[in-house]
């Protein structure tokens, strides 16, 4: 590749294409169920195909279920095998794995969505099954340059069923895991599902860790789970999302509907710049790119957002407060928007659901 050449590199957020919980029977697998599979991505189609490498982070298995007569603990958060082929539309090369969610329906469901992926030509990073030849490393070669994919998921076990089959993320893990194969790429994309929910900077031992990754020889480090935009960063010769919040969910706070696709560009041998394109999901859960005026309005956030990353003005004693600022108010919510559409759920479902939260409930308080 001639130092002229440029690849772009598109990134998107958590793409969750099953129903959550709060949502189900309105969320974003049912949309796919009445409107197809294209539907999520139906409005942001021409700006994904535009890159040479389109990566998000899959949140959910793709297996089949029964929505009408299926336990509500098996169909919440399940894609339904069909809903791949939005993936395919929007041209997906590689997905990660390594998320909370993965392993919540078994390992059964994982390998159907392994299946899927590889049946319709998508890669996928994240997880480790040796009894069906898959390992954390993917790699693809776009105008004689190689990149390789890993993705480590570093938040606790909370929903597995089964004992873990995606990578569980750790420093020395990376170190390693880049140093086995450096020499086969000349670029390195490492996705981590890292940090807190719905706080929109990331601590600082995630700022610490992720320029670690970039020092390990990381070219891009691509950060999902907290739900909510952070801030970008250029680190060295490397690129750094802390968190490109939701791309494809059904949630429905204006906060965590903002979202955007980060276009990194590499030129030459070590040359990588970037930029945002900003996007929001709207009411019927499609991201759509957003025009001049709202567009800049989300970039210019995305920068402020930017300043916060290391800043010693955000200590961890006003991290924690914050966090727990957060995420009780999204619980308050949560229970607003039960009542208010309280008749678009079914019945049972609705039973079902309260059952869980109470559960919940008892557990956190139990902990």
């Amino acid at each position: 590749m001639s130092s002229s050449e440029t690849i772009t590199l598109l990134a998107v957020g958590d793409i969750m294409l099953g129903d959550l919980a709060v949502s189900y029977g309105i969320g974003v697998a049912s949309k796919i169920e009445k409107c197809g599979p294209l539907f999520p991505f139906a409005r942001c189609l021409e700006e994904l195909r535009a890159g040479d490498i389109l990566f998000g982070n899959l949140e959910t298995v793709l297996s089949r279920f029964d929505s009408r007569h299926d336990p509500f603990d098996r169909v919440q958060l399940r894609g339904q095998p069909e809903a791949v082929q939005g993936l395919v539309a929007a041209q997906f090369d590689v997905v990660s794995l390594a998320n909370n969610h993965i392993m919540q329906h078994g390992q059964q469901p994982l390998i159907e969505t392994i299946l899927h992926l590889r049946q319709n030509g998508i890669g996928f990073t994240g997880v480790e099954l040796s009894e069906i030849g898959v390992e954390n490393f993917h790699k693809l070669e776009i105008k004689g340059r190689k990149f390789g994919f890993l993705a480590y998921n570093f938040r606790p076990e909370q929903y597995q069923i089964v004992s873990r089959c995606d990578v569980a993320g750790s420093l020395d893990r990376i170190k390693q895991d880049i140093e086995q194969y450096r020499n086969m790429v000349d670029y390195m994309v490492v996705s981590v599902h890292w940090g807190d929910e719905f706080i929109d900077y990331p601590s600082l031992d995630q700022v610490r860790l992720g320029r670690q990754i970039i020092d390990c020889g990381c070219a891009v480090v691509l950060g999902h789970h907290p739900h909510i935009l952070q801030g970008v960063e250029k680190y060295g010769r490397g690129v750094i999302a802390y968190s490109l919040g939701n791309f494809v969910f059904d949630m429905w706070q204006p906060r965590l509907r903002k979202s955007m696709i980060l276009r990194c560009r590499f030129s030459g041998t070590n040359r990588i710049d970037y930029d945002i394109i900003p996007v929001f999901i709207n009411d019927d859960l499609q991201p759509i790119v957003l025009d001049s005026v709202a567009g800049e309005e989300l970039i210019g956030e995305v920068l402020r957002l930017s300043q916060k990353i290391g800043s010693p003005a955000y200590t961890q004693p006003i991290y924690s407060q914050e966090l727990k600022k957060n995420t009780a108010r999204f619980r308050r919510e949560v229970y607003w928007y039960y009542l208010r559409h309280l008749h678009k759920y079914d019945g049972r479902r609705l039973i079902d659901n309260f059952a869980r939260m109470i559960r919940n409930r008892r557990k956190r308080n139990s902990e």
